[in-house]
């Protein structure tokens, strides 16, 4: 915890993220608020469900969500029709035995699965709708108490509404501004009047998002909405809870980066809290999602240590060589840095691998993804126990 506040780790509802988290023990999730994104759960029709997977994660604990905007693909029945055509042709081009067709079975599941899909999108168009969007998210999860919606800041009268909701349910609401989004930010300040009233029941997270290579600026910007807040809020700011969240975990492939790795964010939240009283939260290194070409151009191999203040990395250069985590876990655990590990499921991870086990527990290590969930289990252990 930091300096009594818990510690504010952003995550998604997607396997490896959720998964970090759910291997936690009571003590380290007692040490934390999670601020969660909600996405699609299995073939669910709404994030309703996903939402039900996560409070049985929490406990009786809180949490802040927010959720993914977009929709997911669906192929129609005549797509699906087409690519079936097009890769029988390829088979027979490359002299290959035909493919059993589908059944009426596995054709009606496939209906089955893309209405419900269908369904999923009405539900997220429902909730990113300009006008009403926003009062339908919060007046949705404010009926589940343990969680604390994100408010949508995207006009004075849109904020004056949501805010309206949690007055009336008794609950609590979160904001989360990039201050690199001029709208959000001036839609923010609009609607300062309204937040003033409601500062008891708020938080204000301040995402800054990457800040490595661009720490300076981070600062500058994080100071800059900050002091707007205080001078909008005044002594009402002593109500307000306020989250400085950073990211300083490369986004792109470890290779050339170098073994040891600063968490930039400890440093980010250190300078702030010199002069602003704000809890400290960050993306437990897993940057935020974007498209990747891993598939197309393979991966490298590598173990990530989790230390108090940094990260250290032990990477193999053998292009999707899965048998070099093992190598990778060995030096890991036999480096001075192993000292320095947080006594969590993922070192014990490392451990098991080290000795030559690739598959525990019904998992398999062998890949890149499958190592976010152990990087960032321990993450969050540092985070939570060792301020």
């Amino acid at each position: 915890m930091f300096d009594g506040r818990p510690y504010f780790p952003a995550m998604s509802t997607r396997v490896h993220e959720e998964f970090a988290y759910s291997k936690c023990p009571d003590d380290v999730k007692d040490a934390m608020v999670p601020i969660v994104t909600l996405t699609r759960y299995a073939k669910g029709e709404t994030l309703l469900e996903t939402a039900t997977v996560l409070l049985e994660d929490l406990g009786s604990r809180p949490a802040i969500v927010d959720f993914d905007p977009e929709p997911k693909p669906t192929t129609s029945v005549e797509e699906a029709t087409e690519r079936r055509r097009r890769r029988e042709i390829t088979r027979a081009a490359a002299g290959q035995k035909a493919g059993r067709p589908r059944s009426e079975k596995e054709l009606a599941n496939d209906e089955k699965n893309r209405k419900k899909t269908e369904a999923f999108n009405r539900h997220i168009i429902e909730l990113t709708d300009p006008t009403h969007g926003a009062v339908r998210w919060v007046d949705m999860i404010s009926d589940l108490p343990q969680l604390i919606p994100v408010l949508r800041a995207t006009s004075s009268e849109q904020i004056s509404s949501q805010l309206e909701i949690v007055k009336r349910k008794g609950t609590r609401g979160a904001f989360r501004i990039k201050p690199g989004d001029a709208g959000q930010v001036a839609a923010f300040f609009q609607a300062v009047r309204y937040i003033r009233e409601s500062a008891g029941s708020l938080l204000v997270i301040v995402d800054v998002e990457d800040i490595r290579g661009r720490f300076r600026a981070a600062s500058a910007a994080s100071t800059d909405f900050l002091s707007r807040l205080y001078e909008g809020l005044g002594d009402d700011v002593d109500r307000l809870e306020t989250v400085l969240l950073s990211n300083s975990f490369p986004k792109t492939s470890l290779k050339d980066m170098p073994r040891r790795l600063e968490i930039e964010e400890l440093g980010l939240h250190r300078e702030i809290s010199k002069t602003f009283s704000v809890g400290y939260g960050d993306y437990m290194s897993i940057p935020p999602r974007t498209s990747s070409i891993v598939a197309a151009n393979g991966w490298f191999p590598h173990v990530d240590l989790v230390a108090s203040n940094a990260w250290h990395i032990c990477l193999y250069e053998n292009n999707s060589d899965q048998t070099k985590y093992v190598a990778a876990a060995k030096d890991t655990t036999e480096s001075d840095q192993w000292a320095s590990r947080a006594d969590c499921w993922g070192t014990s991870i490392i451990e098991r691998v080290a000795e030559g086990d690739l598959t525990i527990d019904g998992k398999k290590f062998t890949t890149p993804t499958a190592w976010l969930s152990v990087r960032a289990n321990q993450h969050i252990t540092q985070m939570a126990l060792s301020r």
